[in-house]
């Protein structure tokens, strides 16, 4: 039998709102508050401004990172073909509040990118990013490493 090891590290980091979701827009059905996702200072750009008040995600960044990890299962494909590497994603949280426009910058496998898009996809509703009064997009961006050790 083989054992199938795999570490992976979550790095979140803010860049613009992101909506998107395939079983419609989800409403925060959970009793946690929102609580503000702000993104690293060096992610803030012309397109993507400092907001007044960050998107907020229904129990904050600690929720986020849990549903992130909750719904990573390595996809059989990826386990028969390999998955070594890093997998950098973008993605935005629109001003209503919804994940999408999902970049791909680095994958270990077409079977992972899948699974985190999907990941994306079924995100709680966010509460969006306020700019002068007005609600506006941030982007955010999901880093893994992903370590499939197959040899022992």
């Amino acid at each position: 039998m083989r054992k199938y090891l795999f570490t992976i590290l979550f790095s979140l980091f803010v860049f613009v709102g992101f909506s998107c979701s395939t079983t419609g827009n989800q409403v925060n059905s959970s009793s946690a508050s929102y609580a503000e996702v702000p993104m690293p200072n060096q992610l803030v750009s012309e397109e993507f401004p400092q907001p007044d008040e960050w998107a907020k995600y229904p129990g904050g960044n600690e929720a986020l990172q849990s549903h992130i990890q909750m719904n990573t299962i390595i996809p059989e494909e990826a386990r028969i073909e390999g998955y070594n590497g890093r997998l950098v994603m973008t993605y935005v949280v629109n001003n209503e509040g919804v994940a999408g426009q999902v970049e791909t910058l680095m994958s270990p496998h077409e079977a992972i990118t899948s699974m985190y898009e999907k990941i994306i996809a079924n995100m709680e509703r966010w509460e969006p990013a306020i700019l002068n009064g007005e609600p506006v997009q941030q982007q955010y961006a999901i880093s893994a490493y992903f370590n499939d050790n197959t040899s022992q």
